[in-house]
């Protein structure tokens, strides 16, 4: 359909709908989520009485894998939301930020957005929807243009950051961004979690060995925790792209519960700029009250992000 001919949303008052959603979007919900399931983890032992009453049969380490398992598509669902929210606001208006993220699945609306297609292309496009432009907006009360990656995530506050560091600070953003979506990009375990709950969690460990003048055993990784599914087994055509073929692979998809929390964490800063930023710009009341807001330039990357499971993902047929 094309954009001449989409339907027009009908919103009585636009203005009211539009000043709720920043006034009651609270981005500590993920923060309380993740909160939720690593201390409840972690803390275990001090919790079981209460966790373990209504149960029968209780596994300690079930309940523990359960919540391992649910950080990790917390991740998934948080990187989901995180670029639903950053391609909105590259094609929509501020203002229209909630009717955007609504109706991204409505074709026959304006708002509508690829954004899966987008995620994946991202990983791969040498040139990302960011690079080199410009957003042009009033700071201090003067006009200006700063780069479109920080009109994203810190709209036009004010920071005592100088262009290095701003420099350093918007490339860490990026690096981060490519590394969300490549995991989200191979996101079968994500749908095998949303539709059915068709998969299971397992241990896992991989090594090969060498049998000569003496054995030698070298491990690949491993972790406690991984994902196994079920899916259509993939191969390379002659031009290169990635096709589907009729075969059936069981793929098992290691995974690391503190990488997991890292990649929670951050997405949550990023999620709380893009709001606040917003939040304490757009809305009239909240002028002159101060909020933090993250800055990454001083992480560790890619340290912070790399998984200790060594393998990422084993697949064969079945």
């Amino acid at each position: 359909m094309s954009e001449s001919k989409k339907e027009e949303l009908i919103i009585n008052d636009i203005g009211s709908v539009q000043r709720e959603f920043y006034r009651t979007y609270d981005p500590d919900y993920w923060l309380y989520k993740i909160q939720l399931l690593t201390s409840t983890h972690d803390n275990f032992d001090k919790l079981k009485g209460d966790l373990a009453e209504d149960f029968k049969d209780f596994s300690d380490e079930d309940f523990k894998r359960m919540l391992r398992t649910e950080l990790h598509f917390l991740y998934y669902q948080m990187t989901e939301t995180l670029f639903e929210i950053i391609f909105a606001l590259m094609q929509h208006d501020n203002w229209d930020l909630w009717l955007a993220l609504t109706f991204s699945n409505d074709s026959k609306t304006k708002y509508y957005s690829r954004t899966y297609s987008k995620i994946e292309e991202l990983v791969y496009a040498s040139v990302k929807p960011w690079t080199g432009k410009k957003q042009p907006l009033k700071m201090r009360g003067e006009d200006t243009e700063i780069p479109m990656l920080r009109w994203i995530f810190y709209f036009s506050y004010p920071s005592k950051m100088d262009s290095g560091q701003w420099d350093k600070n918007l490339e860490i953003i990026e690096h981060l961004l490519i590394s969300f979506a490549r995991d989200f990009s191979d996101k079968g375990e994500y749908n095998a979690y949303k539709h059915s709950l068709r998969f299971h969690n397992t241990s896992f460990a991989a090594a090969i060995s060498s049998i000569g003048m003496k054995q030698v055993k070298v491990n690949l990784g491993g972790s406690k925790d991984s994902v196994v599914i079920l899916e259509r087994h993939k191969k390379r055509n002659s031009e290169g792209e990635v096709v589907l073929t009729n075969q059936i692979a069981r793929t098992i998809k290691p995974f690391d519960f503190e990488r997991d929390q890292n990649c929670c964490l951050l997405i949550h800063a990023l999620l709380s700029n893009i709001i606040l930023t917003r939040k304490y710009t757009l809305l009239n009341e909240l002028h002159g009250k101060k909020f933090d807001f993250f800055t990454f330039n001083n992480i560790q990357f890619p340290q912070i992000i790399i998984p200790k499971t060594g393998i990422t993902r084993h697949s064969f047929t079945v």
